[in-house]
């Protein structure tokens, strides 16, 4: 009987497991054993089984792991009582189908999270965006973080430059650009001169001071009405109709025509382009005209200004000249009258006034001053203004057609003080009975107004409702049934032309020839020379009587001075370009590559939503 020693061999079976003890037939664990037929074969080894050990499972809400009936546990008693019979009422397999589909969910959200990340991996690598593939890069993290700096840096650099960009557009900065042109062969065409006595009324006319008659109350209605000094002096209106019964209904522009310097005593002597003044509107041959024997007054018109009765050279604008200097411009001299001076003027001398034809005189605004005694010359150029029409300027091009006339700022002016007059008197002033004034107020008169023609102010309604609504223009206090009446809002037209000028002045006349002067002046008015006699014309009343001017252009080039633009669109655009092509390394392409990402990750997004919402509806059924 063979023994075999486990401890020599390291072959311990029974420690193993594989026998139990005392096996009566350990030969057939010896190598090489063969069984014999009949007899059983070598058994199975016997080996004890092990056991793995089960995953604890999940905690859910309510039960605990030793609870498996579904009752509350201690530590889940203080929550919802409500809540909790739902969950103890649901069974089993319903549990189970709950959190099979919160697993769904959070595999699903985790695929979508994978899917953005790889979608925008893979964005990084391929956008033009230099910064953004070396940020997203399979670089070490300190890398990164020098890229994502640099990154932040830049970024927020280049948007202080384009938002100070955008300021600069939002501004609509502007630049003038100068142009000389040559005169053409029918020269420069010559401004309107509208000339105006300081003094209004001439004091001949008033031959009475009978307060009973016509001229004795509009002679007493102008001394208390004219100011002196600069102040104005008392007017009781309620008194008007019983004091003043015979100028009740007469207006200023009556009075003005009937008591004005006449033309015939205010121009002496007329000279254009060195040659004695024409006629007014003529249009013939110049050849077949007497010139010594011209009137040097019928190249005047009458018009009237806020300045009284004025009146006005080249009034229909088709002067020109073809020569510069004062010898070929217009040379006037004026008879200033002040011996006809109303007793309350306290200012001698003419207001001029160079302006286009088809604009109105605002001689009080824009006119210059002459003093008697003096030979003034006026220098004068004519300078167009050009501007570029909205939305890339400031002017609008359709404002003829909405003062339906030839638009200047001197016409909207005159139109915005008429229309309020109109509103707040009922009435407008004399001179604002314009053709190109009386168009605007077609929707201010009222549907019984007959003729759709506005009323012109009697003396009292001037004196009394226009002064003040004028006074209350230029301050900004005026008030139209309890509501104040904003600034005028009258832009520069497109395109419009002017005349700037230069003053000079001598004495006139010299003390070389004031014998001669005075012998002259004392032969045309049939007086005596001698200084004794009270109706003689000594140097000193010719000095306070006379003026001569001189009104010629220095040069027969035109100045146009264009206002347009300096920083457009295509400015901004290539600005903003600059920016992030230099400090972000961005083109279109990046701008179109980000638009086309963001598309196609909110459409993924959208179509995720779509696929929760499906399998939301279809639980439900």
């Amino acid at each position: 009987k063979a023994v075999v020693s486990t401890q020599s061999t390291g072959f311990d079976m029974q420690a193993r497991g594989e026998r139990p003890a005392n096996y009566p037939f350990e030969h057939h664990y010896q190598p090489g054993y063969q069984p014999q037929p009949g007899y059983p074969g070598r058994p199975k080894p016997f080996r004890t089984p092990t056991r793995t050990k089960r995953p604890e499972p999940k905690q859910n809400k309510y039960h605990t792991q030793s609870d498996q009936s579904g009752s509350l546990s201690d530590s889940d008693e203080a929550r919802d009582p409500k809540e909790a019979d739902q969950f103890v009422e649901q069974d089993p397999p319903k549990r189970k189908k709950k959190a099979k589909r919160r697993a769904n969910r959070a595999a699903l959200e985790q695929k979508r999270q994978e899917i953005e990340m790889e979608s925008f991996k893979e964005f990084a690598s391929t956008v033009t965006a230099d910064y953004l593939a070396e940020m997203c890069s399979k670089a070490s993290n300190g890398r990164r973080l020098i890229w994502v700096s640099l990154w932040l840096a830049s970024f927020v650099y280049a948007w202080y430059n384009i938002a100070l960009s955008i300021g600069v557009y939002m501004s609509k900065p502007t630049a003038t650009k100068l142009n000389f042109y040559e005169a053409s062969s029918d020269g420069v065409v010559f401004p309107t001169v509208t000339i105006c006595n300081f003094n209004k009324f001439n004091k001949s006319y008033f031959d009475t001071d009978d307060i009973s008659t016509k001229k004795g109350q509009l002679k007493d209605f102008l001394k208390i009405t004219t100011p002196i000094w600069g102040h104005k002096q008392e007017f009781d209106a309620d008194s008007w109709d019983s004091k003043y019964d015979k100028i009740v209904q007469q207006s200023m522009k009556d009075a003005l025509a009937a008591a004005s310097h006449s033309l015939e005593g205010t121009v002496e002597f007329c000279k254009f382009s060195g040659k004695p003044c024409l006629p007014a509107g003529f249009r013939g041959n110049i050849e077949d005209v007497d010139l010594e024997a011209t009137d040097p007054t019928a190249a005047f018109e009458t018009v009237f200004t806020e300045h009284g009765l004025c009146y006005s050279f080249n009034q229909n604008g088709n002067l020109t000249m073809s020569r510069t200097g004062a010898l070929y411009g217009l040379s006037l001299r004026l008879h200033v009258a002040q011996d006809d001076y109303f007793e309350t003027q306290d200012v001698a001398g003419f207001k001029v006034l160079l302006h286009n034809s088809y604009e109105p005189p605002m001689i009080e605004e824009y006119g210059f001053a002459l003093r008697p005694g003096s030979e003034t010359y006026v220098r004068i150029r004519l300078q167009k203004y050009k501007d570029t029409p909205r939305p890339l300027g400031y002017c609008d091009p359709f404002l003829e057609q909405q003062f339906r006339t030839n638009y200047t700022i001197s016409v909207c002016v005159m139109q915005y003080r008429a229309i309020n007059m109109l509103k707040k008197c009922s009435c407008i002033a004399f001179y604002m009975d314009r053709p190109d004034i009386v168009k605007s107020l077609f929707s201010v008169l009222s549907e019984d107004n007959p003729y759709m023609k506005p009323k012109i102010c009697n003396l009292k309604e001037e004196r009394t409702c226009a002064d003040q609504v004028l006074e209350g223009l230029a301050l900004g206090t005026l008030e139209i049934d309890g509501e104040k009446v904003p600034d005028p809002d009258c832009p520069s037209p497109c395109v419009y032309t002017t005349y700037t000028y230069t003053v000079s002045q001598s004495e006139y006349p010299s003390s070389a020839v004031k014998d001669k002067v005075v012998e002259e002046v004392n032969k045309q008015k049939g007086t005596s020379s001698d200084e004794e006699d009270a109706s003689s014309w000594t140097i000193e009343r010719i000095r306070d009587n006379y003026l001569k001017v001189h009104i010629y252009f220095e040069e027969l080039s035109t100045l146009e001075m264009e206002r347009h633009p300096s920083y457009l669109i295509s400015n901004l655009i290539g600005d903003v370009g600059g920016q992030l092509g230099l400090l972000l390394g961005m083109n279109i392409c990046s701008l179109v590559q980000f638009t086309d990402y963001i598309i196609r990750f909110s459409f993924f997004k959208g179509f995720m939503n779509l696929v929760r919402l499906y399998k939301a509806r279809k639980r439900e059924k």
